[in-house]
């Protein structure tokens, strides 16, 4: 008899239980069923840790498994919050231009409604015409599929380039961050039409809900960034559970072996490199709105870093591990640098941890990478270990 999915996969159901208890937890808790519990501030930031789990799966899935340290997942999570910030910026200006315009004793002409959406998105940038990239910004649904489209054609146009021509290991490594620092610089110039170092903001405030309030509004997205880590975790369990997935672990452990047994691997790797980018697309559209504003220094290389820290501090070539990393940085960094963790007075300096956060985060990677190889994931493989022993 044939076993189910799950059944293989009890890992799986633990973890969708323990998201779905969470879930259920913070939301008695929250304001926007009457309790204060969470705060409405707090709920943000746990949406968006949710988010970072999703994104940071999507690494340890390219990572962990393919081993393609791939420095620039992190940019096509930011594409994805572009793709869902413009058509937010564009209906919620529309909306705004519209009813200020209302009184005139002639109604406006479409032509020029269009016009003052455009000085008021671009007037701080010294323009009021549209970029040809926003065709378009006035369409919920084209929005939401190049929330994935767009990701997923620049990882399959990077990739299919870079596996073509074999590039591997830490060349492959620069070559990614060498993409992301080329889109980032590439957003800061003001002519491309996304605001320059503006970025896009008031993505808090959704078109046609202005009556909801902020704490309902984040409750909601809380939900649906839950429901996005729970079918992006079955997802990628499910791709890797069988013979795909067998596959694609033998390229990371010997990929010369593979490719002598008559696999295509780059067509492997281009696959798993394009899914994980538009599932990192998804996780930034969910984000950002929780976030309120995107610009191009969430793109900037060193943001891929940090992602591939928490893998690593979680334990990459697990699933659970890149959210264990994600969970702890991201609560830890909200904590450190919101000012909620008391300076230290050592009489001859102030120590002020939101001036050594980061340095902390190294150490604190560091000691992982010496002590703990495997990640704080890998410490149930000892506790398994322990208890096999034991028995």
């Amino acid at each position: 008899m044939q076993h189910t999915f799950m059944a293989k996969n009890p890992s799986v159901l633990w973890f969708l239980l323990g998201l779905s208890l969470f879930t259920v937890f913070v939301t008695i808790f929250s304001e926007a069923v009457g309790s204060t519990g969470v705060s409405t501030s707090f709920l943000k930031t746990l949406g968006k840790t949710l988010c970072l789990c999703l994104v940071a799966i999507a690494m340890d899935v390219v990572w962990g498994y393919c081993g393609i340290l791939s420095l620039g997942h992190f940019a096509f999570f930011g594409i994805g919050g572009y793709a869902i910030g413009m058509w937010l910026m564009y209906e919620r200006t529309k909306n705004i231009v519209v009813g200020s315009l209302e009184n005139n004793i002639l109604p406006p002409t479409p032509e020029e409604v269009e016009a003052a959406i455009g000085t008021q998105i671009f007037g701080v940038v010294g323009s009021s015409e549209f970029p040809l990239i926003w065709a378009v910004s006035h369409s919920l649904t084209l929005q939401l599929l190049a929330v994935v489209i767009v990701p997923g054609m620049l990882a399959l146009a990077f990739g299919w380039l870079a596996f073509r021509s074999r590039v591997t290991g830490v060349y492959l490594s620069i070559l990614t961050q060498a993409m992301t620092l080329a889109l980032s610089l590439y957003l800061f110039q003001n002519d491309t039409g996304l605001r320059g170092n503006n970025g896009l903001s008031g993505l808090q405030n959704i078109p046609g809900l202005e009556a909801v309030s902020q704490a309902t509004l984040s409750l909601w997205f809380f939900w649906a960034s839950a429901f996005a880590l729970g079918a992006g975790y079955v997802f990628f369990a499910w791709m890797l559970a069988g013979k795909f997935g067998s596959v694609i672990r033998a390229i990371r452990d010997n990929e010369a072996r593979i490719r002598f047994l008559g696999y295509n691997v780059e067509h492997y790797k281009l696959l798993i490199f394009t899914t994980t980018a538009m599932i990192a697309g998804i996780a930034g559209a969910l984000y950002y709105p929780q976030a309120g504003i995107i610009n191009p220094a969430e793109i900037a290389p060193i943001a891929s870093i940090y992602l591939a820290v928490w893998v690593a501090i979680g334990g990459r070539g697990r699933l659970y591990g890149s959210v264990i990393g994600a969970v702890f940085v991201s609560l830890m960094s909200s904590w450190f640098t919101g000012g909620s963790a008391p300076d230290i007075n050592l009489g001859f300096y102030l120590v002020k941890w939101t001036d050594w956060w980061l340095v902390l985060l190294g150490l604190t990677f560091v000691g992982v990478t010496l002590f703990f190889p495997k990640g704080v994931g890998g410490l149930f493989d000892l506790i398994s270990h322990y208890r096999e022993k034991h028995q």
